[in-house]
């Protein structure tokens, strides 16, 4: 049986959040110098570190700025895994019927 692209499913899901903290990391940054060079606050940042916020168009603008990485780049990470996300729990909801 042909599998259709349609119906590949990612095994593993990373928020967008695991690249940032991969060029922090990479660019020997800290979590106090990501907040200092972005301007949001403490609590915005951690939750954005921790997946718990996602990249808005605002959020990618300022990462662009600090990172010198295009804004479309962070937009595309946070769609691409919504939708790889969504994959995940329709086959998810199949296996379970």
């Amino acid at each position: 049986m042909k599998t259709i692209a349609n119906e590949l499913v990612p095994g593993d899901l990373f928020h967008p959040s695991e690249t940032i903290k991969d060029e922090m990391e990479a660019r020997g940054m800290r979590q106090v110098d990501l907040i200092n060079l972005s301007g949001y606050n403490k609590g915005f940042i951690s939750l954005l570190l921790k997946g718990e916020r996602n990249i808005t168009s605002s959020v990618a603008l300022v990462l662009e700025k600090v990172f010198t990485i295009p804004a479309e780049f962070w937009i595309r990470l946070q769609k691409n895994y919504e939708l790889n996300k969504e994959l995940i729990e329709i086959r998810n909801r199949r296996n379970a019927s």
